[in-house]
């Protein structure tokens, strides 16, 4: 189960050469909630569905230091052991364990030696801050030790937290030199950054293999895309994904604290979930992490609830069942039965509607706004085309005009199809002469992805 950085650096291969795309799920309170028999539940059901990885914290305490797992142990024997970091070996067998019988799903461990509140004091979690750059390294040597034998492991720095000082920086990149040093060192390796962040400040640091960003859940339609296509564009090559988008069942940070209002809380759905899957894919990231909210925290029912207290939040388990978790497989689909690592951004492909002159235009002359600027993330289309001219990919989050520059794919007839992104179906399917210039009208009125073939 070895995945590497493929030659060009914007993309994960599986040991054989055949494309690794990085699906994750957000599972960060796996080793504390967990039983043995919940995890076979868990990664069943994910497997099934076409992810790759599932993403957690060795340890992470969401309310009170030292928590411990569904078995009662804790991750540490004692506070002083605690800010030592010398964990608990029934805890670190317990990680072993689980990261074995994720392998027997085919699934990568995405790991992160611990969550931000234990090396930085601006988090979301319990503390305290245990970490220094001596003790981080030696811990990430330890763990590094620990899972020598399990080669379906990517290893995750950070946890949510910003880097704000030199220290914070340096005890991270001790962190990395640790995992390095040991002997699970060859495995990849990334920072989780927190809200709207991204880890391209250690871009040029040798252990960052690829690139992770937040967009996080304060309101849907943030432009995660942009960022991306920025990385994708940066001359030293490295893969790059959003790793925290909008989860899916969450509530919105926009609407936190709540007010005296009695109106509705707006919760992500599946269609903020996809808009945020098939942009930052198109815009040239190697992979996605997908997320639900009651899946993230593993709630079970009278557990308290996390950030989200007054909120009446499904148990994880009913969450496995929310809808966006299977439409995301439909994607990678399409893309791994084209020409996978000759995918390369293509925004300049798209044409804004222009008609002036046209009967249309004459109500809407002097206004900003006439046209297709392309620049809503309400609206915004993608476009990615393979580099050796035989495809081109788009993605519209609603109904409206597109229109494609169709003269840079070789030469031949093109075959246009229209798929459902919820449902994974071919709406529409034909031919056409390339005349250098192809106009789409999708039928449905949500979202629409569209790929055009030679031949």
């Amino acid at each position: 189960m070895d995945v590497h950085v493929n030659d060009c650096g914007h993309f994960f291969r599986n040991g054989d050469g055949s494309p690794f795309f990085y699906l994750g799920d957000t599972v960060w309170l796996l080793f504390n909630k967990l039983t043995e028999e919940d995890a076979h539940e868990l990664f069943a059901d994910r497997a099934s569905k076409g992810f790759t990885v599932i993403q957690s914290v060795v340890f992470r305490d969401l309310f009170s230091p030292n928590t411990p797992n569904a078995y009662g142990d804790s991750p540490f024997v004692d506070e002083d052991a605690m800010f030592r970091v010398d964990m608990n070996p029934k805890w670190i067998d317990y990680v072993k364990r689980i990261t074995t019988i994720a392998a027997g799903y085919g699934l990568i461990m995405g790991l992160l030696p611990t969550w931000g509140d234990k090396w930085n004091t601006h988090s979301n979690s319990a503390g305290p801050v245990i970490m220094d750059r001596d003790k981080a390294q030696g811990y990430g040597r330890f763990l590094s030790d620990q899972l020598e034998g399990h080669d379906n492991v990517v290893w995750i720095l950070g946890g949510d937290s910003p880097i704000l000082t030199q220290e914070h920086a340096d005890t991270i990149a001790a962190m990395a030199t640790g995992i390095r040093s040991g002997a699970s060192g060859n495995r990849l390796m990334t920072f989780h950054p927190s809200g709207l962040g991204s880890s391209e400040i250690f871009h040029s640091h040798g252990w960052l293999d690829f690139n992770a960003i937040q967009t996080s859940h304060y309101k849907p339609n943030i432009p995660g895309y942009i960022t991306i296509e920025r990385l994708h564009a940066n001359h030293l090559a490295k893969p790059c994904l959003d790793m925290e988008p909008n989860y899916e069942g969450s509530p919105m940070f926009i609407r936190r604290p709540r007010d005296e209002s009695t109106a509705p809380e707006p919760v992500f759905s599946a269609y903020d979930v996809r808009k945020s899957l098939y942009r930052t894919v198109l815009a040239g990231a190697a992979g996605f992490t997908y997320g639900a909210e009651p899946i993230r925290q593993l709630h079970r029912e009278g557990d308290r609830i996390h950030i989200f207290g007054d909120y009446p939040m499904p148990t994880w388990k009913q969450a496995l069942s929310l809808p966006g978790s299977s439409q995301l497989s439909y994607l990678v689909a399409r893309l791994t039965e084209r020409d996978y690592f000759t995918r390369v951004p293509a925004q300049e492909l798209f044409i804004p509607l222009r008609q002036h002159g046209a009967w249309p235009d004459y109500q809407t002359v002097g206004m900003s706004f006439a046209g297709q600027e392309n620049t809503d993330p309400v609206s915004h289309i993608r476009v990615a085309r393979c580099a050796n001219g035989s495809y081109l990919m788009a993605y519209t989050p609603v109904r409206q005009v597109i229109t494609l520059d169709t003269s840079g794919l070789n030469p031949g007839s093109l075959t246009v199809s229209l798929w459902n992104p919820e449902s994974g179906a071919q709406t529409d399917r034909y031919t056409a002469e390339n005349t250098g210039r192809l106009i789409v009208v999708p039928q449905r009125d949500l979202d629409t992805f569209v790929t055009v073939d030679v031949g």
